[in-house]
């Protein structure tokens, strides 16, 4: 054992800690930026948007001690001024993710749950998801889950083949069901 003490690689410049800066006081100009910032980099609906600025502000009141009710008054007027400017959109951003959602194979009930996890207003939801609900769309997503899954006709040739024909039918049938289970718990229907 050595006596020089050990540096850890991520400890900083020779071997000081780097120290995190504090969290900023609560004010409307900070919350501002930063629903700003966050908005550059991230989609977001009204509700994401909303439980980010809340982090913020119980990160400031744990290391500062105060302003938490001043954050309760100043959140709903930031998450407005960001509609009012065009930046939040729950309706732009449900229909973006469900685009995405249905290009990666998802069924209709799937995407009415990650929905309502994003907090993608009920009406809007219910909107979004009657345009999005049609019978050849969800046909077309349950290919794209098949094929990505490798189901059916997608199936690779030698993944159940066994040397006798009747432990070969056993064994299709056995991937059949597994495989329409699969699809059934992704929200497709029979």
């Amino acid at each position: 054992m050595s006596d020089e003490p050990s540096i850890h690689p991520a400890a900083g410049h020779k071997g000081r800690k780097r120290r995190r800066r504090p969290p900023p006081r609560v004010s409307r100009a900070d919350f501002e930026r930063a629903a700003l910032r966050h908005l550059e980099r991230y989609p977001s609906s009204v509700a994401g948007l909303r439980a980010v600025l809340e982090r913020r502000a119980q990160r400031s009141f744990a290391h500062h001690g105060e302003g938490l009710n001043e954050a309760e008054a100043i959140i709903p007027d930031v998450v407005e001024r960001m509609q009012a400017y065009g930046f939040l959109d729950d309706r732009r951003y449900g229909e973006a993710l469900i685009r995405r959602l249905r290009a990666r194979g998802n069924s209709l009930r799937r995407i009415a749950i990650r929905l309502h996890e994003r907090g993608v207003a009920s009406d809007v939801r219910e909107a979004l998801l009657a345009d999005a609900g049609e019978a050849v769309a969800e046909l077309e997503a349950a290919r794209t889950y098949a094929r990505r899954r490798r189901f059916g006709v997608h199936r690779r040739p030698d993944r159940y083949a066994t040397a006798d024909a009747g432990e070969d039918r056993d064994a299709e049938q056995d991937c059949r069901r597994r495989e329409l289970a699969s699809l059934a718990r992704a929200g497709f229907a029979f």
